[in-house]
């Protein structure tokens, strides 16, 4: 029978991921906590372990970047299992995902399952808000690095029922990083030739997410008018996007999430949030670092995060950790290593 690990993400939240942890304790071959928490969050985790008898629970340090997706080729390394089940430390999965996740490893079509996130305020205060990749076999997935991106997947998925669903508990819980997202807006600036593939990607996401990848009649019909209006505008696709573009992307792909939801009054929100984005978007192409951030911003969409600053290397991380333990970490760490990185490649240009 497959083996099954439950990785766990946290930064100041150990108290609800040991509470993830005993709730799934059964269920897995062992536990992975990645643990980017400061001292006191880090004892307490480790004493409640000894205490509570958590025998599968493993327990690593690992550097804050500010989100998970940076790290996740590192904490593959550390489980031990194909099979991988993957949390924040604010999600709980369904009785129904508890009692049938070992049946569903061991049907051997399919390497990766999408699991539909519901928000949950309370019990009749649930909301649909992604289609999450959080079970698949670790070698045939991809993670690029991106903050909240849908990693690629390197064979067979199936998307599962509304019962396999994972719940992402609004209410009570440490959500340290907060608007600090809005840092990394400097590093996803993008060329029309980017803008349209983004497009694309948002509207494979309104249909089933089986049909996400492929080139519809739709999707060939909103890129001939994408280009048509770039040729009209007098766009090169190399050419960063204008401030009015990345409105509209954002203002279309926010109505479509709330639609999706049902919220009417997120739609009316989406024009204030889309105005505020756009306006951050100016800022950070008017700012000092505005030329190497978009240059950063290319080499990110080509490499990815986690290639780029090589965190595939588990020795990189390692050092990374301990060089900045006890210093300031989060998103601002992350551009910080993205800036001495890219300054490190271009020096090195410079001397070939």
């Amino acid at each position: 029978m497959a083996g099954l690990s439950v990785l766990i993400f946290s930064k100041d939240d150990t108290r609800q991921a040991i509470a993830l942890a005993r709730e799934v304790h059964s269920l897995a071959d062992e536990i992975v906590l990645m643990d980017a928490s400061g001292p006191s969050d880090k004892a307490y985790a480790n004493s409640q372990k000894r205490a509570l008898n958590l025998s599968k629970l493993r327990i690593f340090d690992v550097v804050a970047l500010g989100y998970r997706e940076p790290l996740m080729s590192y904490a593959f390394t550390k489980c031990r299992n194909r099979w991988v089940l993957y949390f924040d430390a604010d999600e709980r999965p369904s009785d129904d995902l508890k009692r049938d996740a070992r049946r569903l490893i061991s049907d051997k079509m399919y390497d990766a399952y999408a699991v539909g996130v519901y928000s949950v305020r309370s019990e009749t205060d649930r909301n649909f808000t992604s289609w999450q990749f959080m079970l698949f076999r670790k070698d045939r997935i991809e993670f690029r690095g991106l903050l909240h991106e849908r990693p690629i997947v390197h064979g067979r998925f199936r998307a599962l029922g509304p019962e396999y669903r994972i719940n992402q508990m609004v209410t009570g819980m440490v959500h340290s990083t907060g608007g600090r997202y809005a840092e990394m807006e400097r590093f996803q600036r993008y060329t029309y030739a980017q803008h349209n593939l983004r497009v694309l990607e948002q509207l494979g996401k309104v249909g089933d997410i089986e049909g996400a990848s492929r080139m519809t009649a739709s999707k060939r019909f909103v890129l001939t008018l994408l280009r048509i209006y770039e040729a009209l505008g007098m766009k090169r696709q190399d050419q960063e996007v204008s401030n009015l573009d990345y409105w509209s992307f954002w203002l279309a792909r926010t109505v479509a999430h709330q639609t999706r939801r049902g919220s009417a009054s997120g739609v009316l929100a989406a024009f204030r949030d889309s105005l505020g984005y756009a306006m951050r978007m100016r800022g950070w192409r008017k700012g000092p670092h505005s030329d190497e951030d978009f240059e950063i911003a290319q080499q990110i969409y080509k490499f990815g995060v986690t290639k780029f600053l090589r965190l595939d290397s588990p020795g990189v991380v390692e050092r990374i950790t301990r060089k900045y333990a006890g210093k300031q970490q989060g998103v601002e760490l992350l551009i910080r290593l993205l800036r001495e990185r890219y300054r490190q490649i271009d020096r090195e240009k410079f001397i070939l």
